[in-house]
């Protein structure tokens, strides 16, 4: 058995929120569409079928659903549990873990994990396409540690991913 303590740090936090949030399919699609109808309102514009307040009015929407997904949505959802407050101790072996709070303990089996990503500064643990537990890297000892931890989720998950941001 394994033992981890950490306590999240909220601009990590925020920014692992933002790589979450970003990957996520639904929102590729929107900020995908954002950018068209951007450079279709510019194109328009440069073609004089737009007019000078339409563009300046896209462009202002786009800047604030822009602040929305980069700002709001991490520091509500940072706001919102207080998980990312807790002392945390985290006990692991080839089974599962077990994550201890001052609000108790809780076991959980990897095989109630659908996808681990690991990237430079922590493991996203999903459940499922919204939930995921995060255990920073820093929470490792040293890098013996840390890379035991990877090979032990390279053998339990088949789709283990790392990435180089987030």
């Amino acid at each position: 058995m394994h033992l981890l303590q950490f306590t999240y740090k909220k601009e990590e936090v925020i920014n692992a929120l933002r790589f979450h949030f970003l990957r996520r399919g639904e929102i590729k699609v929107f900020r995908n569409t954002l950018i068209i109808l951007l450079l279709a309102t510019v194109i328009g514009y440069v073609f004089r079928m737009v007019n000078f307040n339409a563009m300046l009015g896209i462009v202002l929407m786009m800047l604030i659903l822009g602040w929305a997904f980069w700002y709001l949505l991490p520091v509500s959802t940072y706001n919102k549990a207080a998980t990312f407050r807790d002392n945390i101790r985290l006990r692991y072996n080839d089974e599962g873990m077990a994550i201890v709070t001052g609000h108790g303990e809780r076991s959980i089996s990897w095989r109630n994990f659908s996808q681990i990503v690991e990237t430079q500064s922590f493991f996203f643990l999903y459940r499922d396409k919204r939930s995921f537990f995060l255990i920073p890297i820093s929470a490792f000892e040293n890098q013996e540690a840390h890379h035991q931890f990877r090979a032990l989720m390279q053998r339990t998950f088949s789709d283990f991913r790392m990435k180089n941001n987030g």
